[in-house]
This record gives structure tokens, C-alpha cells and sequence, in this order.
């Protein structure tokens, strides 16, 4: 069975929405830097830097989501998070597999949920990641939840 890899769609109208309202909000504060600069002389550089800033951050927000991804194989669950971070999860500690919502919760052999939080997702990939941990947990003998 090949592996399933979740990664961001940057593609999605909620990501492009997400970039205009920070492109027009950078657009924004530089045009009123612009005119308060030419009327009255003087800048307020901090309350600027931060807005900039802010701005900047959700021009270039999809850029960055990217770095999220799940890749689900025979082997386990690979999350790579946010911040570069890797977690493994292995299949043979795992008793059952459950999606909900905005992850994934697996009840390891002792009883203990662990929780998954999925990346930016679509509807679709949802779909498609159901349809594969199905298949998966009929292979490995462990419950799948619905």
C-alpha cells in the first residue's frame, strides 16, 4: 500500500483570502504612513513596525503552513509540525484509529488517546484520508473508528 502524505493545499479559497487581506493591509499602512508622513512630519515608528508586520505576516502565511504535513505508511504516522518538529507514531502500540474533526485520535495498547491535529486540510483530503485509514487498520487488525 503506498503512503498517504497530507500537506497544506495553498491553493484553497480560504488561503487566498488569508493573502489579499494582508497585502491590503500592508497596502494600507503604508499609505497612511505615507500621508501622515507628507501632513504633519512626524511617524509613529512603533505603532508602523508592528502593523507592517502583522501585515507582512499573513501576506506570507501560506508560504510558512507549508512546512505542516502528515504522511501516513505501512510503518506508522509522521507529523511534521509547524515549527520542524517530527513526531513518529508506530502501528504496533496502537489499538485503535479515530477522525475527528481536526484530527486524528489514536488509543494506544494502555488505554492513553493520543491526538493528531491535522494541517490546513480540504474537505477532500479529509475524504481521501478516511477512505486510506480504513484500508490501513483492515490490514493491521486495529479498530477504526467512525
Amino acid at each position: 500500500m503506498e503512503p498517504f502524505e497530507l500537506k497544506v493545499d495553498t491553493n484553497t479559497t480560504f488561503i487566498k483570502i488569508i493573502r489579499f487581506i494582508g497585502t491590503l493591509a500592508l497596502g494600507f499602512f503604508i499609505g497612511i504612513l505615507t500621508i501622515k508622513y507628507r501632513y504633519e512630519g512626524t511617524i509613529d515608528w512603533m505603532n508602523a513596525f508592528i502593523g507592517i508586520v502583522c501585515s507582512l505576516s499573513f501576506a506570507f502565511f501560506p508560504g510558512t503552513a507549508k512546512k505542516q504535513s502528515l504522511k501516513i505508511s505501512q510503518d506508522g504516522i509522521s507529523q511534521n509540525s509547524f515549527w520542524g518538529r517530527q513526531k513518529q507514531y508506530d502501528w504496533s502500540k496502537i489499538k485503535a484509529v479515530e477522525v475527528k474533526k481536526n484530527r486524528i485520535e489514536l488509543t494506544k495498547s494502555i488505554g492513553s488517546t493520543e491526538r493528531i491535529k491535522l494541517p490546513i486540510h480540504t474537505e477532500d483530503q479529509v475524504k481521501n484520508l478516511k477512505n486510506y485509514l480504513q484500508q490501513l487498520t483492515d490490514s493491521k487488525e486495529i479498530v477504526y473508528k467512525q
